[in-house]
Order: structure tokens, then sequence, then C-alpha cells
């Protein structure tokens, strides 16, 4: 998205470093990028997003990632559980997104708040 007036908001979530320093076994590491490819699919896809972006570039953005996800599905067996260990991965992503979406709704959704995010 592109903005007209400097950006002055607090910062926001970052990617939890859990995530980034963690050897996952193969399915695990699927299973995670998997969901969150979920949930950037789902936050684009909201109409307060839609205004922000330009049609074209969303529309094709949206398709890759239905593409990948797709095609991370038909990877993933379907017994894999890909969610075990002392910090569970699962409510990490999801908080992340979490905080993601409370960040964009405290600023009304601005195109200064989808630049920051």
């Amino acid at each position: 998205p592109s903005h007209t007036q400097p950006c002055h908001l607090q910062e926001p979530p970052f990617f939890p470093d859990s995530l980034l320093h963690n050897n996952l076994h193969p399915h695990q590491a699927a299973a995670t990028a998997l969901h969150i490819l979920q949930h950037l699919f789902r936050t684009l896809s909201t109409n307060s997003s839609r205004q922000h972006w330009p049609t074209q570039a969303r529309n094709d953005l949206l398709n890759k990632l239905q593409h990948h996800i797709h095609h991370l599905e038909q990877c993933l067996p379907d017994n894999a559980a890909p969610f075990k260990g002392p910090r569970n991965q699962l409510l990490t992503i999801n908080k992340y997104f979490r905080d993601i979406h409370l960040f964009l709704q405290a600023h009304n959704h601005s195109a200064c708040a989808w630049d920051h995010v």
C-alpha cells in the first residue's frame, strides 16, 4: 500500500524469534509455513485491506498464496502432528497474527498501518 503522509505509529508486532531459530522436522516446517500462509491469506482477503492495495497486485498475491497453500496441504500427510514440543508454535503464530489484526484495527486499517505491517 502507499500513503502520502509520513507515518508516526508505534511499531507493529515483530515476527516471533521462536519460529526463526527452531530446528523443525520437515513436516513440522511445512505445517508451520502452511499455517502462516493461511493467516496471511485471511488477513489480505478482508474488505478492510482492499482499499489500500492495487486490485490486480492484491489478486495476484492472493492467487499465489492460495496456490502455495494448496500445494502444502497436498504435501502434508493426514496423520501429521506438526505442533509438538515445549513451545506450541501454533499458539505463537496465532498470537502474532492476532497482534497484527489488533494493530491494524487500532489504526483503522490505514495505509500507514498496512505499510508498517
